[in-house]
């Protein structure tokens, strides 16, 4: 459970800035916008836009991103991202995401898909995981 109990699937302010700072920083990214509650538009260095949702649920799964998109239905988004770095995205999430043309991240991998554009984007494969599909490839 995170420090003090706290969960609640809205970040916290101090999260949300985190997230503007970070994403901010980016080479690839040109500026980050909020421009609702959860809701912030990207403008990359090569003028593409991301809309991004950005929550702090626990474990992203295949019934929460239904659930952010049926919420969102007048929103364009292109990813879900869970802020806290305890927080998780399940292999149905991600999924479902992409059966959706959704990228779903945790933090550290939304900033390496910012390094891509389009399904390499929406696709990304974290180093954790790459090493991981890897070790499970020569397991069989």
């Amino acid at each position: 459970m995170p420090e003090g109990g706290y969960y609640e699937k809205r970040p916290r302010p101090e999260s949300i800035q985190y997230f503007m700072n970070r994403v901010n920083g980016h080479t690839k990214v040109l500026s980050v916008k909020k421009i609702g509650d959860q809701f912030f538009e990207i403008k990359k260095r090569n003028r593409k836009i991301i809309y991004v949702y950005l929550t702090n649920i626990y474990i992203v799964g295949e019934a929460e991103v239904y659930e952010i998109l049926a919420e969102n239905k007048e929103n364009h988004l292109d990813s879900i991202v869970t802020i806290s770095s305890w927080n998780q995205v399940s292999s149905a999430g991600k999924q479902a995401g992409k059966d959706n043309g959704l990228g779903i991240f945790i933090m550290s991998d939304f900033l390496g898909a910012l390094n891509y554009d389009g399904e390499a984007f929406t696709n990304y494969i974290s180093p954790a995981e790459r090493e991981e599909n890897k070790s499970s490839f020569g397991r069989y």
